[in-house]
C-alpha cells in the first residue's frame, strides 16, 4: 500500500532514550511531556521525550533475515511512521535496538557527580557514581585559538584522541579538547573491560551491565561537555552548546555512536569509520573498481576485502560491543542498517558531518559509508532538515585531515553563525562514488520499498 509520509519538524526532536542512563531499564514503554515554554508572543510545548522498554525488544533467534536496507519509516511490529510524532517514538525504538543488540547500554550521567581540574593544557576530570560511591579520574589536552573568541565563546571539538589536524581546527577559531591515550584511560580496547567508564559501571553478566567499549569511550566525550558545563566553559571561553566529537577509524566508530547519544553535541563528524560506524552492513565493494581520476588518483582502483561482521565478533574487536552482538551469523539478520544509525540524530539544531576517503580504504569500505549518507539523507530530506547532513570524502588518509576541517569550518560557521563560506558547500553534497562511472545502479532505487510499504 502506497504510503504518503508527512513529516514537517519545525522545532528540534528531543530523542534520547530516558530511563536507560544507569542501567536500569523501564517497566513500561512511557511518555514524558516536558514542561511548557512561555515566550512573549505564544506558548509553546517542548517537544514529547519518549523512552522505550528494551526488555520488549525480541531475542536475536526470533529476528528474521532481509538482505533489503532496512526501512526507517518502519515499526519492528510492521506499523508505519505517518506523523512527527511517529518519528519520535521510532527514534526512541531504533536507540534502543542499538543499545540492546549492539553498542551496549548508554549511560547519561544522571548518576553521577563531576568536578575537573586544569594545569596548564591538561584536564583532568574526577566523576563519582552517586548510587555506589565509586569514584574514577581521567585527564585530556586543550588547545585554544591564538584569535579572540566570538560572543558566547569559541566552538570546540572534541576528539576521542590527538591527531585530528588541531593545528588547522585552531587557525579556523575552534578550540579542541583531545582525550588522551586514544581514549584508553577512559576504556581499555579489548576484552577486559577497564579504565575510568568501567571503574563507575562494571561490565556483568546481564545484558543491562553490558556497555561495550564504543560507548564507553562515547562516555569520556561527554564528560568533556559536563566539564564545560561545570565552569571550565567560562574559564576558557569556550562555548557549551556550538560543540562537535570526532574520531578516526575505530574511534570514527565511537564518534557516531557518540553523537546518536549524546544529545548535546551540534556537530558530530566521524572518520573513516567502516562497519560498525557509518559503512552499511549490507553494501560491499569488495572486487568493484573505481576511476578516481576526477580527485588526482587511479582511473582503476578495484577494492579489495571490506571488514566483514566476522572481524567485528573476532578477539580484537568483540570488545567494542555488547555480549548480545556475537549471537548475529549473518547481516541479514540485523534488525537495522547503520543509515538508521544516522538518521536518529536529524534535528533542527544538530549537523551531521561525515569523512571518508577514495584510496586505501577497502577495509572499511568507502562506497558503503557513501550509500549509508545517501539512504540517510533521504530520511533527513523528508524531515524537512537536507542541509543538516553533509560528507566529504577526499582521495588519501586514514585521519581527520586539514581538507575535511576546512570544510567543516565553513560548514559549521555558515549554519550556525550565519558566515559565508570560503569553499562550495554543494560539494559536501557529494563525492567520486556519485559519478556516473563509480555509481552501482542497485542502489538507484533501494527506498521504493520504503514508500510502497513492501519491505
Amino acid at each position: 500500500m502506497k504510503r504518503i509520509l508527512s513529516i514537517f519538524l519545525a522545532f528540534a526532536l528531543t530523542l534520547s532514550l530516558c530511563g536507560c542512563g544507569d542501567g536500569a531499564v523501564n517497566d513500561d514503554a512511557e511518555v514524558t511531556e516536558a514542561t511548557e515554554a512561555t515566550t512573549k508572543e505564544e506558548t509553546e510545548v517542548e517537544p514529547v521525550v519518549y523512552t522505550y522498554d528494551m526488555s520488549t525488544l525480541p531475542e536475536v533467534s526470533e529476528l528474521e533475515a532481509s538482505d533489503a536496507l532496512t526501512d526507517p519509516f518502519t515499526f519492528l511490529d510492521g506499523s508505519y511512521v505517518d506523523n512527527e510524532d511517529d518519528w519520535a517514538r521510532r527514534v526512541a525504538e531504533i536507540k534502543a535496538m542499538y543499545q540492546y543488540y549492539m553498542y551496549g547500554i548508554w549511560r547519561d550521567g544522571s548518576d553521577e557527580e563531576l568536578t575537573y581540574s586544569l594545569d596548564g593544557s591538561t584536564l583532568t576530570l574526577y566523576i563519582t557514581r552517586i548510587s555506589t560511591g565509586a569514584t574514577t579520574s581521567f585527564t585530556a589536552t586543550v588547545t585554544l585559538p591564538d584569535s579572540k573568541a566570538p560572543d558566547g565563546g569559541y566552538p570546540v571539538v572534541v576528539g576521542m584522541h590527538s591527531g585530528i589536524s588541531e593545528d588547522t581546527m585552531t587557525a579556523n577559531g575552534y578550540a579542541v579538547i583531545t582525550l588522551d591515550y586514544y581514549a584508553y584511560a577512559v576504556a581499555s580496547d579489548d576484552t577486559n573491560h577497564t579504565g575510568a567508564f568501567y571503574d563507575l559501571y562494571p561490565y556483568g553478566d546481564d545484558w543491562q551491565e553490558q556497555t561495550g567499549v564504543l560507548m564507553a569511550w562515547s562516555w569520556g566525550c561527554s564528560k568533556i561537555l559536563d566539564a564545560l558545563e561545570a565552569g571550565l566553559g567560562d574559564e576558557l571561553d569556550i562555548s557549551c552548546e556550538n560543540t562537535a566529537v570526532t574520531g578516526v577509524s575505530r574511534w570514527g566508530k565511537a564518534a557516531i555512536v557518540c553523537g546518536v547519544y549524546e544529545t548535546r553535541f551540534k556537530l558530530v563528524m566521524p572518520s573513516c569509520s567502516g562497519a560498525g560506524g557509518v559503512a552499511l552492513f549490507r553494501y560491499t565493494s569488495e572486487g568493484k573498481t573505481y576511476d578516481f581520476s576526477s580527485v588526482g588518483a587511479s582511473s582503476s582502483y578495484t577494492y579489495t576485502q571490506n571488514e566483514p561482521l566476522s572481524s567485528l565478533q573476532a578477539s580484537g574487536e568483540v570488545g567494542w560491543f555488547c555480549d548480545r552482538f556475537k549471537e548475529f551469523k549473518s547481516v541479514e539478520y540485523l534488525p537495522f542498517d547503520q543509515h538508521l544509525l544516522l538518521s536518529t540524530i536529524a534535528s533542527e539544531d544538530r549537523y551531521l558531518f561525515i569523512i571518508g576517503s577514495c584510496i586505501y580504504e577497502d577495509w572499511v569500505n568507502a562506497p558503503s559509508m557513501w550509500y549509508a549518507y545517501v539512504a540517510a539523507e533521504y530520511v533527513y530530506d523528508y524531515l524537512g532538515l537536507s542541509d543538516h547532513i553533509a560528507i566529504n570524502i577526499h582521495q588519501q588518509g586514514h585521519a581527520v585531515i586539514a581538507e575535511d576541517v576546512e570544510y567543516m569550518a565553513d560548514y559549521f560557521d555558515y549554519h550556525v553563525y550565519g558566515i559565508e563560506p570560503e569553499l562550495d558547500l554543494d560539494d559536501l553534497k557529494t563525492s567520486v562514488f556519485a559519478l556516473e562511472v563509480n555509481a552501482d545502479e542497485s542502489m538507484e532505487d533501494f527506498n521504493k520499498r520504503w514508500m510502497d510499504g513492501l519491505s
